[in-house]
């Protein structure tokens, strides 16, 4: 029986290893572990990485994941299968009715000497019930209906929020080990419960690894940053930082997805016309998750659908 690293599979696969890292701790895929740390996957393993790339690449939630992979039953799985091929098709639609939509319009953009006149005559209606695109309209164009603009994915990215962070009071705390999230949050969330700080105005609770996984060495680390009020006394290990702020782009993100939703944050700055990345730890120019939604985050419970997150990457506007 082969045995393969996870950052060779990682490589291989084209994912994070914190993704893969991920799937391993929430139970759907299973490693094998070294006296150091060292996280494995024998043949059977690889293949269910692989069954799960397929399915992600089918665009299924990793809790649905969980449910079939957890169920015997198999028309419990097909229901699960059956209800994403029901939201996939009703996308569809939409995404079909949406592209009629731009092709009648690039049409009259075309057409129309005066662009003012553009929208006013561009009249809709019949052609729309001619193709049966009649209600599938009426959803898109409605202000009401938010679903196609959370899952549709001809926008997967969602709205890039560009957000100025205030000056802040930080208690800061780094642990480094093969599991540096899991044992900084024991620590950090102790210090929050036990002073309340959760409760406090201003409060915000901020992550980054540091420093980065490498290839080969199963430690790394992630430090946490919580506010805190300004006559708050600091204890050990945890250390007090001031933070000056700054502009960053941001976009939301779940435990689930972060892998994935860090890659589009990535391309998205590094694609944009009009902001580059202004990374300096020196000065805490850092890539940083924001937990937004502090309650799951101290639950023992099996809520991940729950743990929802901002993304931070720190930009500044392109000199022209």
């Amino acid at each position: 029986m082969g045995l393969t690293k996870i950052g060779e599979l990682a490589a291989q696969y084209g994912i994070s290893n914190r993704t893969l890292r991920y799937w391993d701790d929430v139970g759907i895929v299973k490693s094998l572990r070294t006296e150091n740390g060292y996280r494995y996957f024998d043949d059977a393993g690889i293949r269910r990485i692989e069954q799960i790339i397929i399915l992600r690449k089918l665009r299924m939630s990793i809790q649905d994941i969980q449910d079939i992979f957890k169920s015997n039953e198999p028309d419990y799985v097909t229901n699960v299968l059956q209800r994403h091929l029901e939201e996939t098709k009703h996308e569809a639609e939409e995404l079909r009715t949406v592209s009629f939509l731009l092709e009648r319009l690039v049409e009259t953009v075309k057409a129309q000497s005066n662009l003012p006149e553009t929208f006013i005559s561009l009249d809709l209606s019949a052609n729309s019930t001619t193709f049966g695109f009649e209600n599938t309209l009426k959803n898109i164009l409605s202000e009401r209906d938010s679903c196609m603009s959370e899952k549709s994915s001809y926008s997967k990215i969602g709205d890039v929020r560009i957000v100025n962070l205030p000056r802040m009071l930080f208690a800061c705390y780094k642990a480094e080990s093969t599991t540096p999230e899991n044992d900084c949050s024991k620590v950090v969330n102790k210090l929050i419960i036990e002073n309340s700080l959760h409760l406090k105005y201003g409060f915000r609770h901020f992550g980054f690894n540091n420093p980065e996984p490498q290839e080969g060495n199963p430690v790394y680390g992630y430090e946490m940053w919580v506010v805190v009020p300004e006559d708050f006394n600091v204890p050990e290990p945890f250390y007090k930082k001031e933070f000056s702020g700054g502009l960053f782009a941001s976009i939301p993100a779940r435990l689930s997805n972060i892998g994935e939703r860090w890659k589009l944050l990535w391309d998205w700055v590094f694609s944009s016309e009009t902001y580059e990345v202004d990374w300096n730890p020196d000065l805490d120019r850092r890539w940083f998750e924001e937990c937004i939604n502090y309650q799951p985050h101290n639950s023992d419970e099996d809520c991940d659908n729950d743990l929802q997150l901002d993304l931070l990457a720190p930009i500044k506007l392109k000199v022209k």
